[in-house]
């Protein structure tokens, strides 16, 4: 409760600072301050051991990566299709934006995950684990609100109870998908990985790859960073993770005799 309260805080406090750098920052901040001066957890190697920062856990990547690319390209497909929008040939800064992408956003989706799957959601899993991924994604979304209801710099185009409703349901979609790989994995850098291949595949789609005179629709409703069609194919991906893992824990258990 104390982590959620101080996240919370920082974000609602600091949400105009920096450019909502220090918001950006904050689960890192908040994470290092519980470890170190709350619950001092972080001046025992168990407590750093807790974050799943110490392993890879590379044979999620592939899912990491693949379902979170997947569905940002097939949501640019699905408006092309529908006739929204068109794809074009990169032009322009593209390779240099890509660039600054690759180096930027993997610091940027640490910083954020090692609070919410790091920390967080291990801390929850008393509750099982829909509850855990279901509290986490609705603090993760919390957080969020200060910097999209406070600045212009965050979805701020569109109707604002539509795009609260998509945002929020993707949000709870991502803490599904990102917390079944972090339980499974039992690793952090296959969320990281995941949070960072999400945004940065629809940033760079949306900028270079596709072209629309409906940018509202196209970026807000259906098929941006949380539009329609990306919350529905992240939330197919996060149940068919959980199925898969269901089958698994199933085949595992012996069947009785009579």
């Amino acid at each position: 409760m104390t982590f959620i309260v101080l996240v919370l805080g920082v974000s609602l406090g600091t949400a105009r600072v920096l450019g909502g750098l220090v918001l950006v920052l904050s689960p890192l901040l908040v994470t290092l301050l519980m470890l170190l001066v709350v619950t001092r957890d972080g001046w025992r190697r168990d407590g750093w051991r807790r974050l799943g920062a110490g392993r890879l856990g590379l044979r999620d990547w592939p899912a990491a990566v693949g379902t979170t690319v997947g569905v940002s390209m097939l949501a640019a497909g699905a408006v092309v299709v529908c006739g929204l929008a068109r794809f074009v040939v990169p032009g322009g800064a593209w390779l240099t934006d890509l660039a600054a992408l690759c180096v930027t956003g993997p610091v940027l989706a640490f910083a954020e995950e090692i609070g919410w799957r790091g920390y967080l959601l291990p801390r929850l899993l008393w509750l099982g684990e829909g509850g855990a991924f279901l509290v986490s994604g609705v603090v993760w979304a919390a957080w969020h609100l200060p910097y999209l209801l406070l600045t212009p710099d965050y979805h701020h185009d569109g109707n604002r109870a539509l795009v609260l409703a998509l945002f929020t349901g993707s949000v709870l979609a991502f803490a599904v998908l990102f917390g079944r790989l972090r339980l499974r994995s039992g690793s952090l850098w296959p969320p990281v990985l995941a949070h960072f291949a999400h945004n940065a595949t629809f940033a760079w789609v949306g900028a270079y790859a596709i072209s629309t005179t409906h940018p509202v629709v196209v970026n807000e409703y259906l098929a941006g960073d949380t539009g329609l069609f990306v919350l529905l194919g992240t939330a197919f991906c996060a149940l068919l993770l959980s199925s898969q893992l269901a089958s698994t824990a199933s085949s595992r258990v012996p069947s009785s005799s009579s």
